[in-house]
């Protein structure tokens, strides 16, 4: 037998590169487990929707860093079956607080847990989301996720996502020792408030009652919000002073006033106490940039302002089909402040004549620009009497579901931060669904036959080749 020389043996040159390859390699393993399960610490993750859903907004951030108690929410689902949207929703909660806790729970293996949050018409069930904190909680029901598009009212579609708005919402709900109430005035034939616009005064915590100031011992409290929506017969003169007095006293009010056959002269009192009147004639709008569809479904310039800033910055316009117009007055109290919130172009007009066929200008209809809804403050001389606030819109109808989603839901923001706003809410925290919107990445017939070549052809060559000099370096080796 040939004896083996080990020292030789060692310094060969194949074994030496060998062995350099063999370290380098282990070491090349070792940073990349490294880097792996350090990057897998970091939790990096980046949402590419274009409405940002799974991002929560910065109002969610102000509410969990001013949170000063626990909360925990439980998600009911079956183990492993978890909605993978609302999970990753969910889950960045408690990343941002420490006061939250997320508990999933499984209703048939827990049915007592799920048993006690079943009160008060509530049922959780596979879905449910309930947001606790102590003796408080708050019912989410999975359908109320999701927010239906009802332009085309034989074939709703889903339209935005309120996972986030529902879960904040019930946050700021099981938190706070006061829920506001708007009374919704009745008796004159008003119209009922839209399914949404209820969603969502129920999401951000208002309790909503019904208001007939013309039965006995019916009132309007402190620290309330009065809304009244498209009245079609005339306020009494008691309920007129019942109105007037809960203003002066520093009352938060909506008139949302379509316009009627008949004058309203006990509602046109209220407003013109206030420095406003109503204008009998429909607008018209010459100015296409400022209309949808037709002359008449305007799409009003937005004025700065706290109740539009939120969406002038999104680039929202809010759409106001078949409006009057608001008039103000020259010779208003001092103590008034109206600020125009939305208004029309100089190229519209007012047509008085309302049984006429025709859009035209005619003799007679009034010269734009008009005023669509404006803001009232009445300052108090009182300093323990809050200010009066009132906004008056010229239409109601734009609250209604099928406008609103034909809005892209502007509407509603405008709605509902005119309601923030009556009720002194300056930081007013108010989270909106996000919109679903379906988007197809195009691609063109030469930019897929490129990528088909470079997965194709490129990167096997590639390999081929890289392999075939490495074999061939080793050869000479």
């Amino acid at each position: 037998m040939k004896n083996i020389n080990i020292k030789n043996f060692f310094n060969e040159k194949k074994l030496k590169k060998g062995g350099l390859t063999t370290i380098t390699i282990a070491l090349s393993l070792v940073v990349l487990i490294a880097l792996n399960l350090g990057i897998g610490k970091l939790n990096w993750s980046k949402d590419l929707t274009k409405s940002k859903i799974f991002t929560l907004s910065d109002q969610t951030y102000k509410v969990l860093d001013n949170l000063k108690q626990d909360v925990t929410i439980y998600g009911f689902y079956q183990s492993g079956q978890e909605n993978y949207t609302v999970k990753t929703i969910l889950d960045q909660y408690p990343a941002r607080s420490k006061h939250i806790k997320i508990v999933y729970k499984d209703p048939a293996k827990y049915p007592q847990l799920a048993q006690k949050f079943s009160k008060d018409n509530n049922k959780v069930d596979i879905g449910s989301i309930v947001v606790e904190n102590g003796s408080k909680f708050k019912v989410l029901d999975p359908n109320s996720f999701i927010n239906a598009d009802y332009s085309n009212p034989s074939a709703p579609s889903a339209q935005s996502i309120a996972v986030e708005q529902s879960i904040t919402s019930g946050i700021l709900y099981v938190t706070s020792n006061k829920s506001t109430t708007i009374y919704t005035l009745q008796g004159q034939g008003e119209s009922e408030i839209s399914p949404q616009v209820a969603n969502q005064l129920s999401l951000e915590n208002y309790t909503v009652t019904p208001v007939n100031l013309s039965l006995k011992d019916a009132s309007l409290k402190e620290d309330s919000i009065l809304l009244v929506s498209s009245p079609k017969r005339d306020l009494s003169q008691p309920e007129a002073d019942a109105i007037k007095s809960y203003l002066s006293k520093g009352g938060k009010a909506l008139f949302l006033m379509d316009l009627t056959e008949n004058d309203l002269p006990n509602f046109q009192s209220v407003l013109n106490y206030y420095g406003l009147s109503l204008q009998r004639a429909i607008t018209v709008e010459g100015n296409s940039a400022y209309v949808s569809q037709n002359p008449i479904s305007l799409l009003p310039d937005q004025k700065n302002h706290d109740i539009l800033n939120s969406l002038i910055d999104n680039n929202l316009r809010v759409l106001i089909p078949g409006a009057q117009s608001i008039g103000i007055s020259q010779n208003k109290r001092s103590s008034l402040t109206i600020e125009p919130l939305l208004t029309t172009s100089n190229d519209s007009w007012g047509k008085t004549n309302l049984k006429t066929d025709t859009l035209e200008k005619q003799t007679g209809d009034l010269n734009g620009p008009f005023n669509i809804a404006v803001a009232v403050t009445d300052k108090s001389n009182d300093p323990k009497v809050s200010d009066t606030r009132i906004v008056v819109v010229s239409n109601s109808t734009f609250t209604s579901s099928q406008v609103i989603s034909l809005s892209n839901n502007a509407n509603l923001d405008f709605f509902m931060n005119s309601v923030s706003w009556a009720q002194g809410k300056k930081d007013t925290i108010s989270v909106r669904p996000k919109n679903l919107d379906n988007y197809t990445l195009q691609v063109s017939g030469l930019s897929r036959l490129t990528a088909s070549a470079f997965v194709v052809l490129v990167i096997p060559a590639t390999i081929l080749i890289t392999g075939v000099i490495v074999w061939i370096r080793r050869r000479k080796l």
